[in-house]
């Protein structure tokens, strides 16, 4: 779709319909990016403040908490946000009810999200809260020469039913992308992706890191021309991108590559500008830096978050179990504050005997859909235990069993029977050293024969 038509014609009226101010909100947030810090900083102090105080009257769980640490409702300022316990996406599963506020009638959409810890989350948003985080987006992305209505490449997930698949469809056409399946994928498939990218030349790449990864060596193996497609920028998300993979995607597709920070609870949190810096969405989020070092990394901190948007379901204090190092102001100018690094989360690639693989979004999108079935699940983790089996290991919710059997019935039968899997019930999820909870363990790829064995990587 011509770029114009898709951005005026197309994604500004559907943005209008849907009552969310993108545009309005991105026009400020072009202008507040090259505000001082100070000023920055005191525009996240009034958003702590409104949140807070609308969190505490409108919602039975920061009610409960605000009453127990003594404090009045009405007159909440941001240095009683520290008063308040930190919260985990767990507590979003077991006490999503209590963080919802009342809302009117077709101001919220729901919002199914999951990601490395296993454990898979439905949140409700506000309109306005929506309209922000794409905002942000745009506004970040128009630093790679990037705006809405060009055309994307996504290599993502794949809605697995018709009427996913149908949703979606109609976002990416809103949207102007094309969607390449992260899920399952053989040589013949990466080389059908090629066909499409060169066809269509889109402005930009977005996706996984591990994907887009594999796409660009397939290509620079084969000798396929992908920097001739015309790719302006590719920005990676969801997993870590390493200087290697830096340089592979620089080197493949003939353009710059940035990266992406965030998660579905609260939308992107850090990009990188031009220079290199990762920047905070400051206009949309508050941030509390936890010290957490390493022996790497001894100005490590634990990210932790407050929504300052979201009316539906107010996120205050949100743990996203990453680490970041802070880092200097940048020389680009911007008073968003500035980090050097983001680590802590990384996916796993199943592959199995024949040479097809699957992302770890794939086992993710069962999980999510057994939940939105109702199944009770608090928790899962994948691990391959042989090049065609996995063991899927299960923390039941209290409700009872069952989404064990049907995950594994489903795995098997859209993998095609490519993978056997065992279900295996278990009091909680072993930890990585890093204090994370990987979704996939997975075998070294090229070599599924090798047994699991010690730490995961």
């Amino acid at each position: 779709m011509n770029p114009w038509i898709a951005r005026n014609l197309v994604y500004r009226p559907a943005t209008w319909l849907r009552g969310e101010p993108v545009f309005r909100l991105l026009r400020r947030y072009e202008q507040t990016q090259w505000w001082p810090a100070a000023r920055i900083a005191a525009l996240q102090e009034d958003g702590v403040r409104s949140i807070l105080r609308h969190a505490a009257a409108s919602t039975a769980h920061y009610g409960d908490l605000v009453r127990e640490a003594g404090l009045d409702p009405a007159t909440l300022e941001t240095k009683d946000l520290a008063r308040l316990p930190l919260l985990t996406k767990l507590d979003l599963v077991e006490r999503g009810g209590r963080l919802q506020a009342p809302m009117r009638p077709g101001a919220t959409s729901w919002k199914t999200t999951g990601g490395s810890t296993g454990v898979a989350v439905r949140l409700r948003k506000d309109r306005f809260a929506t309209a922000a985080e794409q905002a942000a987006s745009w506004r970040s992305y128009a630093w790679y020469g990037i705006g809405p209505g060009d055309r994307q490449a996504r290599f993502w997930g794949m809605p697995q039913t018709t009427k996913a698949r149908l949703r979606f469809g109609a976002i990416d056409f809103i949207l102007n992308r094309d969607r390449f399946s992260a899920f399952a994928f053989r040589r013949e498939d990466l080389g059908r992706y090629y066909a499409r990218v060169a066809a269509t030349r889109p402005a930009w790449v977005y996706g996984y890191v591990s994907m887009l990864v594999q796409f660009a060596r397939h290509c620079l193996d084969e000798g396929l021309a992908l920097a001739h497609a015309g790719v302006r920028a590719v920005v990676t998300t969801s997993e870590v991108l390493t200087p290697g993979d830096r340089a592979l995607l620089a080197d493949a597709f003939g353009a710059p590559v940035y990266d992406e920070y965030g998660c579905g609870e609260v939308g992107a949190v850090l990009y990188e500008c031009e220079r290199g810096t990762k920047h905070l969405m400051a206009e949309n989020l508050f941030v509390e830096l936890l010290p957490d070092p390493t022996p790497e990394e001894p100005e490590a901190a634990r990210l932790v978050v407050t929504d300052l948007h979201n009316r539906a379901t107010p996120l205050l204090r949100y743990d996203l179990g990453d680490r970041v190092v802070p880092a200097p102001p940048c020389a680009c100018g911007r008073g968003l504050a500035s980090f050097a690094r983001v680590f802590g989360r990384a996916y796993d690639v199943v592959e199995t005997s024949d040479g097809t693989r699957y992302h770890g979004e794939f086992f993710l999108y069962v999980l999510e859909e057994a939940r939105e079935r109702g199944l009770a699940v608090r928790q899962a983790q994948f691990v391959q235990t042989d090049a065609d089996a996995l063991e899927l290991r299960i923390v039941a919710s209290a409700e009872g069993g069952g989404a064990g059997a049907w995950m594994a019935r489903e795995l098997e039968a859209r993998t095609a029977g490519r993978l056997r899997v065992a279900v295996r019930e278990v009091g909680s999820i072993e930890r990585e050293p890093s204090g994370k909870i990987r979704l996939i363990r997975a075998l070294p790829l090229g070599n599924p024969a090798r047994p699991v064995s010690g730490p995961a990587r």
